[in-house]
């Protein structure tokens, strides 16, 4: 887009600057010529970096170092030193965690360098050994994907969109048999538009960016249909604060329920919805495209700055279209049985009920972030975390199984060796059940949770409300702020969440009749991020809560 143009190329710019103070110098160190990160660690694959850079801002009018001769040198320093550093079949050392790996992601950043140099970089001696250089690169890091092979589902399309683009370059027929055999298990997307890995803050973006350089580089137009139920998917995972709802991911994005966590659709889907906009004409990925850079730019934290799509595309710098009366979804209910995960939102709330989760249910108002446990001190194997979850006539419900017992000894022991023990042969005594069930209801401005057990009575139980630590908690009877770490319980009526931006989450049906939580035996450990509201009893449990989400209209009174 032409609005953002110069700002992206401010930022390569600085971008550029900044990593030249990151080269070792020093003759004496063994990373002589290396490139360090902010840790000081040295990868030999950071001068991918220098050699993308370089070679694009190069080649870019608006640049200040537009045709700049300095940089032609860097650009060999950086290609020389990759090429010493890589393993003779090709392969490279991500020494942060993956030897021998074949260089995939980095191969994006040269395919995209070197095509960029060869249509703009110039026809002179220096030039053209400058381009010579970027090639040589290719060459190796090409021969280390033939040699290499991947660990995660998503690196099989991060190769072969870096091979395809090496085989348009190089001609390799070898790197399109590769392809063709990772193309023949299938693309790992289902019905919904989810991957195998479910990872909408990192590696859905990471499958979605490989695949359009794949039907692209590949010629194959077949592709775009994953790509698009995949991006229209996020719209459904997007939250009230402009963050992604990861915690239904496989991967890292998770975050295993940090209500500090959280993952921004910045750089890496700024230039995915700009892409794939401009090439389906597609308005709502555009908006969305406006909308990341302007929060990322708003928020402070940084500039996406895909200058590479603007110089392989050059209609995109005076692209600008009218989106004045386009708006990215912000109301919606979604259920993804294949996921197991059901989504709302209304404008400045949303909740998510996800199952194979101790923290079964999230929920986001304005930028405050709630998530719910359920437990029982029963055989410590109570801790609530349903496989699936279910549709109903009325809404959605989730059940939870666990089981004790006791051994007997053995009639005719053979062994005194416990491991060598048929314990399956051992009676048992005293068999214990203990049955969870959580029905849920759509509100006009919130949820109902039917909570309920079978099986085993007086047993402790306990429902706990573990909230972000920014807003303030008021009863009846008390006002609090809610701090990290700390913890209250309720023994009856309403609880009110604020925060001063003024939205409000409102419990209806609280209870209490022990204080056996935070130490409950076989429990998740009480969240140190963040402020836990507890709800307890003893079973048999028959409990309903209703949960709403308004936006103050007054200053509340003490």
């Amino acid at each position: 887009m032409k609005k953002f143009y110069r700002q992206i190329v401010e930022a390569n710019d600085r971008g550029y600057e900044n990593s030249l103070s990151h080269v070792i110098r020093n003759p004496e160190s063994k990373y002589f010529n290396g490139r360090a990160d902010n840790t000081l660690l040295v990868e030999p694959n950071y001068h991918i970096g220098t050699v993308h850079s370089a070679a694009t801002l190069y080649c870019c009018p608006e640049s200040r170092h537009y045709r700049d001769k300095s940089l032609l040198p860097n650009i060999e320093l950086a290609c020389s030193y990759i090429i010493s550093k890589a393993h003779e079949d090709g392969t490279t050392d991500f020494r942060a965690t993956n030897f021998f790996t074949p260089a995939t992601f980095e191969l994006h950043s040269v395919v995209r360098a070197y095509k960029i140099f060869e249509k703009y970089g110039g026809s002179s001696p220096a030039e053209q050994e400058t381009l010579g250089w970027i090639k040589k690169l290719l060459e190796k890091l090409a021969l280390g994907c033939l040699n290499g092979g991947f660990h995660t589902p998503n690196h099989r399309w991060v190769e072969s969109a870096a091979m395809l683009g090496c085989y348009n370059i190089l001609g390799w027929p070898e790197l399109k048999e590769k392809v063709n055999k990772y193309l023949a298990e299938g693309i790992d997307i289902d019905e919904d538009g989810e991957f195998t890995e479910r990872s909408p803050g990192m590696y859905n973006g990471v499958n979605d960016n490989a695949l359009l350089m794949m039907a692209e580089e590949g010629n194959m137009p077949e592709l775009y249909p994953h790509v698009k139920k995949n991006m229209d998917l996020l719209f459904d995972y997007i939250e009230p604060d402009g963050t992604i709802f990861t915690q239904n991911s496989r991967r890292k994005d998770k975050g295993e329920g940090s209500a500090s966590g959280k993952f921004y659709p910045g750089g890496p889907y700024y230039h995915i919805y700009l892409w794939a906009g401009y090439l389906f004409n597609d308005k709502r990925y555009l908006k969305f495209a406006e909308q990341i850079m302007e929060d990322s730019i708003y928020s402070g934290r940084g500039t996406p700055g895909p200058l590479w799509l603007y110089m392989l595309i050059p209609e995109l710098k005076e692209f600008e279209p009218d989106l004045s009366d386009v708006e990215v979804p912000t109301a919606y209910s979604a259920f993804y049985p294949g996921s197991d995960i059901y989504r709302r939102r209304n404008g400045f709330w949303s909740y998510s009920i996800i199952a194979n989760n101790p923290n079964f249910m999230f929920f986001k108002c304005g930028d405050t972030q709630m998530y719910l446990r359920i437990c029982a001190s029963f055989f410590a194997v109570a801790q609530f975390m349903p496989e699936k979850l279910e549709k109903t006539a009325t809404g959605y419900k989730m059940f939870f199984h666990s089981h004790g017992e006791y051994k007997m000894p053995f009639e005719h022991p053979t062994t005194s060796i416990w491991a060598e023990m048929d314990h399956s042969e051992r009676g048992v005594i005293h068999p214990c059940d203990l049955d969870f069930t959580v029905e849920f209801t759509d509100l006009d401005d919130g949820v109902k949770l039917h909570i309920t057990t079978d099986g085993t009575a007086e047993v402790p139980f306990k429902l706990e409300y573990v909230i972000s630590p920014n807003c303030r908690v008021e009863t009846a009877d008390i006002v609090t702020e809610a701090t990290a770490g700390n913890q209250i319980t309720v023994k009856h009526g309403q609880v009110r969440i604020e925060q001063q931006a003024g939205e409000e989450i409102y419990i209806d049906g609280t209870f209490a009749s022990h204080l056996y939580h935070s130490s409950m035996r076989g429990s998740v450990p009480q969240a140190k991020d963040a402020f836990t509201i507890y709800s307890t009893d003893d079973t048999p449990i028959d409990r309903t809560v209703e949960i709403h989400f308004k936006k103050r209209e007054s200053v509340h009174e003490l």
